[in-house]
This record gives structure tokens, C-alpha cells and sequence, in this order.
């Protein structure tokens, strides 16, 4: 179609041109697609016939004329009356058997509904008559089944917290935040413990606990040492599940009606394959937003706590690893290597510029002479 219609890319319609002059099939199907391009350019509305239009004025005022010059007679009018009493006790029973309750129709979104009128119509735009119809009732009836009962019932909020706490006795720090995380039913999401003996010794983290235990984790954390920093804060991401999960019904009902089009579809290879390239972003779109929502529900059920516990160090002089006489000969060895090396490139810039002076100076030298000479003959 991109050919017929003069779309494309000039390489791929010099392709398409050279293939179609060897390729007798592939000229008939451009051919029979020029035809139907312009048999719907061609193609207009009709007038609409003469026994659509309205009945002619005169007509009915004749009609209301004679109406309203009818009087009924008494007897006409007690018939009339019975009747109307007979029908309407006749009526009423039938009415109240027929007649239940209706439930509260769910509400739905305009970014559920407009997806499933786009499922429902089809490519082509129309509703496909009675099939039309009983489709949109078996999406409506899914969308409002599923919009029930994912409906989030609680508000859905991520937990954070940052706690950064000194303590005077590292040792056994590591072994108490996992015995804390252990016994909240959480989770070390990753650990680092840094330094030495020599130097002050830090532990960062970020652990995970379930969000309903987390005042408690963080009360039990704050009794290892001294608070420095306590921060928490929260995220309602209510809003965004509901919308994850309607975009989720939105997309499995496209991808069903995608489904049923590639299992009945006869017509042209190109229509099949354009079905299943959006048959597979469908799907794509599917795995993505079941991946974020898995994500959110992860992070809303197990709250995060970034902490860093620092050792404290006393003011002191520090000795350092090596005593004092192998410092002092290290010492000395780099004196002495240091003193060669000044000697070493000494020698190098005399090598380098001894010759080059030495010229200069037998020129400076040459010149003193001429002059002091030129000074004692003119006395």
C-alpha cells in the first residue's frame, strides 16, 4: 500500500518497482489495489429517496382538524374507561415481576473505554453489526469484573527512611543490624564495611523490612549507638496502580481481540503480518507494565532504610604500622636517593648544555680582550 499510495522510502519503492516487473502475481495485487484506491476516491453518498422526507404540512393540519372535531358519546367513553382500568391492573403485576433492581454500573475510565471502542471496532473503524455488539458486551463485562477486583481497597504507600548513627564499639556492629533485619522478616538489599584497625571503621547499607514493621526496625537500629541523622518519608503511589491496572485490562483486551483477528484473518499476507508486529508490541507492552507494577508492589510491601553506622575515634597520636627506627631508615634510604638524583641530573644538564656555554664563554672571553686592547692603544 505504501507503493500504490506514492509513501516509502525511494529505496524501498526502487525495490518494490524492480520486483514488480519480474513478478507477474505482485503487479495483479498493486493493480487490484489502484483499483479499489480509486474506486474509493469515486465513491459518493446517494440522494436519499422521496419516501424519507416528511409527510406535507397541509396533511397534518388536516388530520389534527378532524381530530379535534371528534366528540366521543357516553357509551364510547365508559368502554374507553374500562379498558383503561383492565390494562392497567393487568399491567401492574407483570411489571413488578419483570422489573428488578439494577445494580450500580462499575465506573470506568476514558482510558479503559476508549482502548476497548478501538478493540470492539476493529481496523476498519466499524462495529461489525450484532458481532460488534456482542463483543463490547463481553469486554464490558470483563473490564468492569477486573476493575472491581483490582482496585486497590488501602492506600499504597513506599516507606523510606535514612539513619546515620556513632557508635564506640564497632565489633560486633555487622552481626546485630543482620540479627535486627532477621528478626523483622526483612532483608539485606547490600552491605559494606569499611576500614582498619588504624582508622575509623564504617558500615553502609540499605536493608529492607516489611513496611508494617518498620517503626519498629528503625527503634531497635537506634539503640546500637548515637543518632546523628534520623530522616523517614513516604510516597502514595495509590493513583499510579490503579492506573497501571487499567492500562493492563486495556492491553490483554486488545491483545485478545488481536488474537481472534489472526486466528479468522484469509486476507493478504502484508494484513497478517501487520496484525502480528502489533500482536508483539501488544505483548511488549504487557511484560513492561507487568514488570513496573511487580516493582511498585515490591517496593510498596517492604520499606527501605539507608543506614550508616560510623565508629568513634578518640583524639591521640597514632604510632602508625612500622616503629620508629625502620621509619628513620626508610627515611635516610630516600635522603641518599634524592641526593643522587639531584647529582645525576647535574651531570645530565652539564652533558647536555657544557658545550654549548663553553662556546659562549670563549666568545664573551674573545670579545673582553678586543676591547681592552682598543681602550690601551687609543691611551
Amino acid at each position: 500500500m505504501e507503493y500504490v499510495d506514492g509513501e516509502g522510502t525511494a529505496a524501498s519503492r526502487e525495490a518494490i518497482g524492480a520486483h514488480l516487473v519480474t513478478c507477474g502475481t505482485c503487479r495483479a495485487i498493486a493493480a487490484e489495489q489502484r483499483d479499489l484506491s480509486e474506486t474509493a476516491r469515486a465513491w459518493t453518498v446517494d440522494a436519499p429517496p422521496s419516501s424519507l422526507r416528511p409527510p406535507a404540512a397541509p396533511v397534518a393540519r388536516g388530520l389534527l382538524t378532524r381530530a379535534g372535531k371528534w366528540r366521543p358519546s357516553r357509551v364510547a367513553l365508559a368502554v374507553l374507561s374500562a379498558a383503561a382500568v383492565v390494562l392497567f391492573v393487568v399491567s401492574v403485576p407483570m411489571r413488578q415481576q419483570r422489573v428488578a433492581p439494577a445494580a450500580p454500573a462499575p465506573a470506568i475510565s476514558a482510558s479503559e473505554s476508549a482502548p476497548r471502542r478501538a478493540v470492539v471496532q476493529g481496523p476498519g473503524g466499524g462495529g461489525g453489526g450484532a458481532a460488534g455488539g456482542e463483543r463490547a458486551a463481553q469486554l464490558d463485562s470483563i473490564v468492569a469484573g477486573v476493575s472491581q477486583s483490582v482496585a486497590p481497597r488501602t492506600p499504597a504507600v513506599i516507606r523510606t527512611a535514612t539513619l546515620r548513627i556513632v557508635v564506640k564499639e564497632f565489633d560486633g556492629v555487622r552481626a546485630t543490624v543482620e540479627g535486627i533485619v532477621s528478626q523483622s522478616d526483612g532483608f539485606i538489599d547490600h552491605m559494606t564495611v569499611s576500614g582498619d584497625t588504624t582508622t575509623a571503621r564504617t558500615l553502609r547499607g540499605v536493608v529492607r523490612v516489611p513496611g508494617d514493621r518498620m517503626a519498629a526496625a528503625l527503634a531497635r537500629l537506634r539503640q546500637i549507638g548515637q543518632a546523628v541523622e534520623d530522616t523517614q518519608g513516604s510516597q502514595d503511589v495509590t493513583d499510579h496502580i490503579v492506573d497501571l491496572d487499567a492500562r493492563l485490562v486495556s492491553a490483554r483486551a486488545t491483545e485478545q481481540r488481536l488474537k481472534e483477528l489472526l486466528q479468522t484473518r484469509t486476507g493478504k499476507l502484508s494484513d497478517v503480518l501487520e496484525v502480528e508486529r502489533e500482536l508483539t508490541r501488544v505483548r511488549l507492552d504487557i511484560e513492561r507494565l507487568d514488570a513496573e507494577k511487580t516493582n511498585v508492589g515490591r517496593r510498596v510491601s517492604y520499606a527501605t532504610i539507608d543506614i550508616t553506622i560510623s565508629e568513634e575515634r578518640k583524639a591521640g597520636l597514632e604510632a602508625g604500622p612500622l616503629p620508629l627506627t625502620t621509619r628513620i631508615r626508610v627515611a635516610a634510604a630516600d635522603g641518599l636517593a634524592a641526593a643522587l638524583e639531584s647529582v645525576a641530573l647535574m651531570l645530565l644538564f652539564l652533558l647536555r648544555a657544557g658545550p654549548t656555554l663553553l662556546l659562549w664563554g670563549v666568545a664573551v672571553a674573545a670579545g673582553w680582550l678586543l676591547v681592552r686592547r682598543l681602550k690601551g692603544s687609543s691611551a
